[in-house]
């Protein structure tokens, strides 16, 4: 069964989205941790005012049991009442007697199996432990509460110092730290939310603009794409596409010149064999007949050497990357004179082949096949007949390249024709050619796609047509 393909996500939200919540989980993590640590530091301090309230009781003992009456009971409760009174019931509201907080805190003497002394509100009975010390939690009433038992027994009699805290205060302090360390985090959620999208709208910024750009191009406009705001990421992207859209408007004017020029060129020779067809059916001997067949031959003939250079003109222009390796061009230039032999035998033409030895030259066979081709083929069809064409080549170590000469003894080229040879549709003897003006040019395309270079040599110098390759050749270790 065939995979249901992914609906598009977009990269923007998820960015924004993902970036939130880890800050968020960021935030959270970092206020538990925050809370962890304040409820362990309040422990502490409040454990240490616990131990050291009890301390300070305890310098207060030897008078406190030699002397031990009612009235200090009532006074510490009259005490505690006017803090009350003052306080209006308020818990948070400071008096001149002391703070509401302190009912939340109390203490007992515990002497000889008794409570000698205690604060208001204190249980009648004893909250610590017989022979213990130290810190422990106690319930009176439901509540718990944290205390701290110093043992003050002399001699013969047994006394208790207890002071105790509600454990409910501490956590209050901490809930109180944790809310307003929370309060400011939950504001800041947001805020950040809106600035992280803000920043991730302007920061993608160049990538809405590509987008854009690339949306508004179609094979009609294939300009250059160009960011306003140029990013390092973007910039290859950018310079690939660029690269990519030259490309394809580069092979999209070649098809609609190929196109343009098939159109154009054929049109004459199918217009010479129309007639000439519609002549031979109404030819009215066989002289005329035969004269009108070898008419729709040629014109056969011409159509197909412009479909083939046409054909070829594509190939090559829409050829950017060739793989080059050695060549030998000795035995590649005898397989295109072997071709070419029938047809300047029918111009009682000579063709001569002079080489040093087997050369090798760096370049890709079929492209270099049809550069010889070309060349020597237009020698032939040009240079009339009885012709002589010469070929040579010559290796120059010092400069490692393969210089190849095509000569024909035919008449000079015209100074017009020399300066028009190697451009595109330029027929320069329309009367004698049957091609589309192309030979030459894909010659020079085939050239510059292998580093080499191409010239037509002063007629006066040699007394001759002379064309003048050269190419690299191949270094020693690559044969």
């Amino acid at each position: 069964m065939k995979n249901k393909p992914r609906s598009p996500f977009s990269i923007k939200k998820r960015l924004i989205v993902s970036s939130v919540l880890t800050v968020s989980l960021m935030i959270l993590i970092s206020w538990t941790f925050i809370f962890a640590e304040t409820r362990s530091e309040i422990d502490e301090v409040y454990d240490a005012r616990l131990a050291q309230s009890a301390k300070v009781l305890a310098l207060s003992a030897p008078i406190l049991v030699d002397a031990l009456n009612n009235n200090k009971t009532l006074h510490y409760d009259e005490h505690l009442s006017d803090i009350l009174r003052f306080a209006n019931n308020d818990d948070d509201t400071v008096t001149p007697y002391g703070h509401p907080y302190e009912q939340n805190i109390l203490f007992q003497f515990y002497m000889d199996d008794k409570i000698a002394l205690k604060s208001q509100g204190a249980p009648t009975q004893f909250l610590g432990k017989e022979e213990k010390e130290g810190f422990a939690f106690t319930t009176v009433k439901q509540q718990k509460w944290r205390y701290f038992q110093l043992n003050l027994s002399k001699e013969n009699k047994t006394i208790y110092l207890i002071v105790a805290e509600r454990q409910s205060i501490r956590k209050e302090l901490v809930n109180e730290i944790a809310m307003s360390t929370a309060l400011p985090l939950l504001f800041l959620i947001p805020s950040l939310a809106l600035m992280l999208t803000w920043l991730i709208n302007k920061l993608l910024r160049p990538i809405d603009e590509l987008r854009l750009a690339i949306a508004q191009r179609n094979i009609n406009h294939l300009d250059e794409i160009t960011v306003t705001t140029p990013t390092r990421e973007l910039q290859p992207l950018v310079a690939q596409l660029n690269y990519l859209l030259n490309e394809l408007d580069n092979a999209w004017q070649r098809e609609r010149r190929l196109t343009r020029t098939a159109a154009h060129e054929l049109k004459t020779p199918l217009t010479v064999l129309k007639l000439n067809a519609e002549n031979a059916l109404n030819s009215q001997n066989k002289i005329q007949l035969d004269n009108d067949l070898k008419q729709i031959l040629a014109g056969i003939d011409r159509t197909d050497r412009l479909i083939q250079q046409l054909l070829m003109l594509s190939r090559v222009e829409g050829q950017k990357q060739l793989q080059l390796n050695p060549v030998d061009s000795t035995l590649l230039i005898q397989e295109v004179i072997a071709n070419l032999v029938p047809i300047a035998l029918k111009q009682q033409q000579e063709i001569i082949f002079e080489s040093e030895k087997e050369l090798f030259m760096i370049g890709e066979p079929t492209f270099l096949g049809i550069l010889f081709n070309n060349i020597i083929d237009n020698a032939i069809r040009y240079s009339g007949q009885h012709s002589q064409i010469m070929i040579t080549q010559v290796y120059y170590p010092s400069q490692e390249i393969i210089e190849v000469q095509i000569s024909d003894s035919g008449g000079a080229i015209s100074e017009n024709i020399r300066e028009n040879i190697f451009e595109k549709f330029f027929r320069g003897e329309t009367g004698r050619g049957d091609g589309a003006g192309l030979g030459m040019s894909i010659a020079l395309d085939i050239i510059k796609s292998h580093q080499g270079k191409i010239e037509l040599l002063p007629y006066q110098t040699h007394h001759n047509n002379t064309f003048k390759v050269t190419l690299p050749a191949a270094k020693k270790g690559q044969v």
